[in-house]
């Protein structure tokens, strides 16, 4: 079945990592992006739901191919659980396992370029042009391009991304803030400039562009932007304090520019998450699952008297990596990297990072995530020493696990420090639903949680180790203006799965049998749909 296009049957997609619909909203009505706000005004806007309570990590793959994580299986994939092991890995874009819908619109004859989309991997022979990690924040893919030289005439041009090979931490000096948000803005200054030169190259069918900068200035801005939280610095604020909505601005800007040169283009822009502050409980997950009965105890054989509480494998998440950081510094990180090739990087230091695990040993443990927290089933017939049996006692262990964290009270508060507990298997089912947690904790985030309490665990406490002041929420937003837009205003809330077979639609070709996600008909116009 094909669709009838009418008009130029140019699409644009700007895809924005993790900006928030409220902050664009807010900065519109404040008058900071008249961009955004003319846009608006002619078009519809709407919010996106992700699946970012799994992983911010998994919310691009869900963009790319139109699936939910149990048909594609990434979770957080900066350390991801290797199925079938107790060991962490880095999962790499080419095994998504469901291919990006622009490999079907270059099948089928369009130009496409994809520039910078996260988790996006360089084709041979596609119909257009390929730009992969000049400015990841999360990079899982070799920095590359398609035609190859690409990359190189980008670089040799423009320089790398200020932030290229980056660890990622939080600076400790007043004159180390002024250069990150310099290096912030200077990114996306020159992204813009690239995405303006490669638009002009010829006349695409789908020009597709993403920025990161939201996405690094929303981690490690937050508490600078945001008054009532409790790391709130005046001095750095002074001089830094505008640094998210500054990169909004940019952005806004480099839009403008953009769409001058393609006045009959049908236009989206999209966001994958939104941003908020980053009050995450996930650090005191293991005790918790100690105190519940459910984590094993370390053998004295696995490491010297006194040395076992040292292992990164004892811990979860940032509080591995930031006894990692505080050890050897982020400074010698970054050398030590730049000395080894990135897969070996990657592999060496994720094998690190499980060593001292309980995990064989335990009926439930906590994994690696951004903000939720993670838990997976050591489940009988999957992992390698199972301990809980498939069926009715699978189902009754994530049970007692979701009364007992539905439970827990943040002192802070008084009030619950969950606001739910997901079943992944019953929410994103699917044949690769065996490499996610089991179990998806979503906090309340309503406050920092340093303490949880409730009659069964009694009280556990500890500060969170994350360096990131924001952290990732659960709505993005699409705006829709142009040719083949009908709607005006705000429609109701969509997912982030939808994006796909949307452009596609557009585009006058059938979204895949396998794609999850639905065309937003209402947001299309008769000439799309007829």
């Amino acid at each position: 079945m094909t669709y009838s296009r009418r008009g130029s049957g140019q699409v644009i997609a700007i895809g924005l990592e993790a900006t928030d619909p409220g902050l664009v909203e807010r900065w519109c009505r404040e008058g900071h992006l008249p961009t955004f706000t003319s846009l608006m005004q002619r078009g519809a806007w709407r919010r996106l739901r992700s699946n970012t309570e799994i992983s911010s990590g998994s919310t691009w793959a869900s963009v790319n191919t139109g699936a939910g994580a149990g048909k594609h299986g990434m979770a957080f994939y900066h350390r991801q659980l290797k199925s079938g092991t107790y060991r962490l890995r880095k999962k790499y874009a080419e095994e998504i396992a469901r291919e990006p819908f622009w490999l079907p619109l270059s099948r089928a004859g369009k130009r496409v370029a994809v520039l910078d989309v996260p988790e996006s991997y360089a084709t041979p022979g596609f119909n257009g042009m390929q730009l992969i990690g000049w400015g990841a924040e999360g990079l899982n893919a070799p920095r590359s391009s398609w035609p190859s030289p690409l990359y190189r005439r980008i670089t040799a041009r423009y320089g790398c991304h200020p932030l290229a090979g980056w660890f990622q931490h939080r600076p400790a000096s007043l004159d180390e803030w002024a250069v990150l948000s310099k290096n912030m803005l200077d990114g996306t200054t020159t992204r813009a400039a690239i995405f303006r030169e490669l638009y002009a190259q010829e006349r695409w069918d789908l020009f597709l562009a993403a920025f990161a900068e939201p996405h690094w200035s929303g981690h490690y801005f937050w508490h600078i932007m945001d008054e009532r939280h409790p790391d709130y610095d005046p001095q750095v604020a002074a001089v830094c304090g505008d640094t998210i909505r500054r990169v909004y601005q940019v952005i806004d800007r480099s839009i403008a520019e953009l769409l001058e040169a393609a006045p009959q283009a049908t236009v989206l822009i999209f966001s994958n998450t939104g941003m908020g502050p980053n009050y995450s409980g996930q650090h005191l997950l293991p005790e918790l699952l100690s105190r519940l009965g459910l984590a094993g105890r370390m053998g004295q054989s696995m490491a010297p008297k006194g040395l076992s509480k040292l292992l990164p494998g004892r811990y979860v998440g940032s509080s591995a990596i930031r006894r990692i950081a505080d050890a050897v510094s982020p400074q010698n990180i970054e050398r030590i990297k730049q000395l080894m090739p990135e897969r070996l990087w990657d592999a060496w230091t994720r094998w690190a990072l499980a060593l001292g695990s309980t995990w064989k040993d335990s009926r439930a443990f906590a994994l690696p995530t951004d903000f939720t927290g993670a838990i997976r089933i050591n489940l009988q017939g999957r992992e390698p020493e199972g301990k809980v049996a498939p069926g009715a006692e699978y189902d009754a262990t994530c049970e007692e696990l979701a009364h007992a964290l539905k439970e827990l009270i943040n002192p802070a508060t008084g009030k619950p420090a969950v606001a739910e507990v997901i079943k992944i298997a019953d929410w994103h089912p699917g044949e690769q639903v065996d490499e996610l947690p089991d179990l998806i904790v979503k906090w309340t985030a309503d406050a920092p949680i340093n303490a949880l309490t409730s009659p069964r665990i009694g009280t556990v406490s500890g500060v969170l180790p994350d360096l990131r002041s924001g952290a990732h929420t659960t709505y993005g937003f699409l705006l829709g203006v142009g040719e083949g837009i009908a709607a005006r205003g705000t429609l109701p809330n969509a997912h982030i799965m939808d994006v796909a077979p949307t452009i596609m639609r557009l585009m006058g070709q059938p979204a895949p049998d396998d794609v999850e996600g639905r065309p937003l008909e209402d947001l299309l116009g008769a000439a799309v749909n007829a």
